[in-house]
């Protein structure tokens, strides 16, 4: 069976081309389609990345076009790429007996997780012990949090495959509500603010900002400053794991994420007093989000089932 493409976007020679790929190219030149990324594409196949740079090169040779060019920020596809789409699924469906699904168990693939680092340190080990049994040839990467909006462009730009936050879901980004999140004022136990913490005394001692939790950050200022006033900041640090020994030996007051206040352990024996905040903060619901991209990504959805049930059993309630 042949498969035609408009002389403008193909080489007359390469008209029926797809004809000489064979299932597993075309899966691959499917995935590069949607995709527009190389890498993506393979994890989503499960091919490793070096077999499928010379698997592309031959869909390269034989349709007789670089099917990806540099679009600036991103790969994006040629004009020829973009009118292979129906073709290629066409192919596929024609050939659709011949084609051998990878199982779970299979898949030699990435999945790269973006989350604070407080909630990863919690469940990190869980999840890579439920996944090592049920997918022993997933990579789960773990990415350093640096505030919601390069969380949210990550996503956007395929940097990222999971994104646990207080993202809202767009167009392109789904999610669902995983914990509803609450806000605290932590400190040391015996703080002079630890008894009676009005707005007042919450502002007389120095705040401890954590600045990768741009969201709340920016919640805080703008109620304050709506108000005339102003909080004194003694500390910033990048990350909430730095919070518990900074509080416990200080003045410093911080206002968290109540996921994010990292619990007292027999290693860590730091036991906070966590109060609620002198102001009203209406805390939104923590979500795990992926790109539609990963709809059809197999991977991707397992990982992000086991990791929702570890997160509800570990966090929720706190």
């Amino acid at each position: 069976m042949a498969f035609f493409l408009p002389d403008r976007f193909m080489n007359p020679a390469a008209l029926s081309a797809l004809d000489a790929l064979d299932v597993r190219l075309l899966n691959l030149l499917d995935a590069v389609l949607d995709e527009a990324h190389l890498a993506r594409a393979a994890a989503r196949v499960g091919w490793p990345l070096p077999a499928a740079a010379s698997a592309l090169e031959r869909c390269r040779q034989v349709l007789r076009d670089p099917l990806l060019e540099d679009g600036g920020q991103q790969m994006q596809l040629t004009a020829a790429a973009q009118a292979l789409r129906a073709p290629v699924r066409e192919a596929l469906a024609a050939r659709g007996l011949q084609q051998q699904p990878v199982t779970l168990a299979q898949r030699a693939q990435r999945v790269r997780i973006l989350m604070p680092d407080y909630p990863a340190q919690v469940v990190a080990h869980p999840l890579y012990q439920e996944l090592a049994a049920e997918a022993p040839l997933l990579e789960i990467e773990f990415q350093p949090w640096q505030g919601d909006a390069q969380a949210a462009a990550s996503l956007e730009r395929g940097d990222t495959d999971l994104l646990l936050g207080a993202l809202q879901p767009t167009n392109t980004l789904r999610g669902r509500e995983v914990l509803q999140e609450r806000c605290v004022v932590a400190m040391r136990r015996d703080h002079p603010a630890a008894h009676q913490l009005t707005l007042r005394r919450w502002l007389d001692f120095p705040h401890l900002l954590v600045s990768c939790h741009d969201t709340l950050n920016r919640m805080l200022d703008e109620q304050l400053s709506a108000q005339g006033l102003q909080r004194r900041i003694g500390m910033v640090i990048p990350n909430f794991l730095m919070a518990p020994a900074l509080l416990q030996g200080s003045d410093l007051i911080a206002v968290m994420p109540m996921h994010c206040v990292p619990a007292a352990t027999a290693a860590h024996p730091v036991e906070l007093a966590c109060l609620r905040p002198p102001l009203p903060l209406d805390a939104p619901p923590l979500r795990l989000l992926q790109h539609r991209r990963h709809a059809d990504d197999t991977a991707v959805a397992h990982v992000a089932q086991v990791l929702e049930r570890i997160v509800r059993q570990r966090l929720d309630g706190r």
